[in-house]
């Protein structure tokens, strides 16, 4: 059952480092040679040129759409919690610590918070 993939795998590893394009080339000589490099940079030319217009195109308008939806998302959040505090006489209201939540069995090599605590959002922890 795994002798094809190991027979595979050392034709795999016996062939070394060369390139599609070495194997497309070996046994061709003189102008078809020289014939089909160029087809292989032209094709090498097109596809850079597709990937440049996807990320211009596609990705940096992707990501510009993201972060407008995340701003939005993240202004509501901030007016939510403006409100409570506002109902609250400017307080926010006293959150239930669960057993379950920071759970520590040891402290952190940085101090008692997550790396990336913020104090107005996120629940202080206790010390172990």
């Amino acid at each position: 059952m795994f002798r094809p993939i190991a027979q595979n795998a050392v034709r795999i590893a016996a062939r070394g480092t060369r390139s599609a394009a070495t194997l497309q080339t070996e046994g061709v000589k003189g102008q078809d040679f020289k014939a089909l490099r160029n087809g292989v940079k032209e094709h090498a030319h097109g596809t850079t040129d597709l990937w440049r217009k996807i990320s211009f195109y596609v990705c940096i308008p992707g990501i510009v759409v993201g972060a407008l939806w995340v701003k939005q998302v993240e202004d509501e959040h901030a007016a939510h919690l403006e409100h409570m505090k506002h109902d609250n006489d400017g307080e926010m209201p006293e959150r239930t610590v669960y057993p379950y939540m920071n759970i520590r069995n040891k402290p952190f090599p940085w101090g008692e918070q997550a790396l990336f605590f913020n104090p107005k959002v996120n629940i202080p922890s206790e010390a172990p």
